[in-house]
């Protein structure tokens, strides 16, 4: 499976129910490719703090405004954190962005 930009958008406490549901989806043998931001666009981004899930603002072309989940995982963290969850994981920084596959647990070496 493929999924881009998605997953800074899934809330800490989620994370796992997130990866359990992708690892319901694969066929057996199967990955879990990745892309997002890296923790550098926090920079550019809105972040609202103080808040037990982190959150920014994004403003559209017409002037509305969004509070959004925005997490900035950084790779070793990321792959600590599935490793935690039986994944193994394989995630690097590319100009700014972490592109990773991780494999669920019980997949073959």
């Amino acid at each position: 499976m493929f999924f881009a930009f998605w997953l800074s958008h899934v809330p800490p406490a989620r994370l796992p129910g997130f990866w359990n549901t992708a690892a319901s989806a694969l066929a057996p043998g199967g990955k879990a490719v990745f892309i997002d931001d890296g923790p550098a666009a926090a920079a550019e981004e809105d972040v609202l703090s103080g808040r037990p899930t982190p959150v920014a603002v994004r403003r559209l072309d017409d002037g509305s405004q969004y509070r959004i989940v925005k997490v900035f995982h950084d790779p070793s963290s990321l792959t600590a954190d599935l490793t935690a969850l039986g994944w193994s994981a394989h995630i690097r920084l590319v100009a700014g962005k972490f592109i990773g596959v991780a494999e669920p647990p019980g997949t073959p070496a």
